[in-house]
């Protein structure tokens, strides 16, 4: 092999190709999934039996028809709100409670279970759709029992196409079985609904050094920004990331788990899309960090912004800290 160390580029410490995930990446992927496991397992979540309405009306267990250029019209159908939990009833050991797992969709008060061969379907879990084989009639009254997640979260920065923020997602008494108004007019895959969680990392603000001979330590600071319609929710988020201050977490590698294939979903058009059944206990966030292992992170100098009323009933705040991973 031509020339020697001195003509390699270094990489991070477990990180084997140009291509794989960096040190900045992974952390991204571990807050996000730690704060939308631990939300979830804290009892972050709400069950939408049949029938349920909402306090102010309107009936959540029904399913709008969507109108999407990625489908022909009448495949696919959403409920009021996306973020659908697909960890599955009995993995939640934080509550007693346990959200529901869902066995099928009704169609016109007939029930079809998932996996049926007389009208298949498949669940889209990220973007709370059941999603037909086939285009159902557009007078088709499509319920479903699930349980979404009350708190979104996603990375702050390159995340798909050009998203908004949807106020009002609770309420569904109005507008939401309307074509073409309200907040629901927008394509899921632009909306944000809140409260949410955007997560940015700013990448290797600090290096110290491990020890004679090499090594080092990174230290990368994370924000998170809070967006939500409540003042009091926007300080419940932000004290819950403030209290994780001098903690130290286990980092799973991005890389093997992607490689893994231990991802509860399949793929459609590069999207995360169906459940593969009911949830693998070995795509489940605590599972990843057990069995796919990167780094030790420890999180300190955890504070809060001030928080910011940006309009009528939009408030964002601003956590942050910085983690120290090492040796690298």
């Amino acid at each position: 092999m031509p020339g020697g160390s001195h003509t390699k580029l270094n990489l991070t410490a477990g990180i084997e190709k140009a291509t794989d995930a960096t040190l900045s990446e992974i952390l991204l992927d571990n807050f996000v999934n730690f704060y939308d496991w631990g939300l979830l397992d804290k009892g972050g979540f709400y069950t939408i039996s049949i029938p349920q309405s909402g306090i102010y009306g309107g009936d959540r267990h029904k399913l709008r028809l969507v109108d999407t250029p990625n489908y022909t019209a009448g495949r696919v159908w959403e409920g009021y709100r996306q973020n659908w939990v697909w960890e599955g009833s009995g993995n939640i050991d934080g509550v007693a409670q346990q959200p529901i797992d869902i066995s099928g969709v009704y169609v016109n008060g007939t029930f079809y279970a998932t996996g049926n061969v007389t009208k298949p379907f498949y669940i889209d879990y990220p973007l709370g759709r059941v999603v037909f084989d086939t285009a159902q009639p557009a007078n088709s009254n499509v319920q479903v029992e699930y349980s979404h997640k009350r708190v979104q979260t996603l990375p702050a920065e390159g995340v798909s196409w050009f998203r908004q923020l949807q106020q009002n997602s609770f309420r569904n008494e109005t507008n939401f079985q309307f074509q073409g108004s309200g907040g629901w007019v927008r394509l899921g895959e632009t909306r944000v609904q809140l409260p949410a969680i955007a997560v940015e990392v700013v990448p290797a603000r600090e290096t110290k050094g491990y020890q004679l001979g090499g090594g080092q330590w990174i230290n990368s600071d994370v924000l998170f920004y809070v967006m939500t319609e409540n003042h009091w929710e926007a300080v419940n988020l932000i004290d819950t990331i403030v209290a994780q201050n001098d903690r130290t977490l286990t980092l799973f590698d991005s890389t093997k788990v992607a490689q893994s294939g231990v991802s509860p979903f399949t793929f459609e058009n590069g999207k995360e899309r169906e459940l593969r059944g009911h949830a693998q206990a070995s795509g489940l966030y605590p599972h990843l960090v057990d069995n796919y292992a990167y780094r030790k992170c420890w999180l300190y100098n955890s504070r809060a912004e001030n928080i910011t009323q940006l309009s009528t009933n939009l408030y964002m705040g601003v956590a942050r800290c910085t983690t120290e991973v090492g040796p690298v």
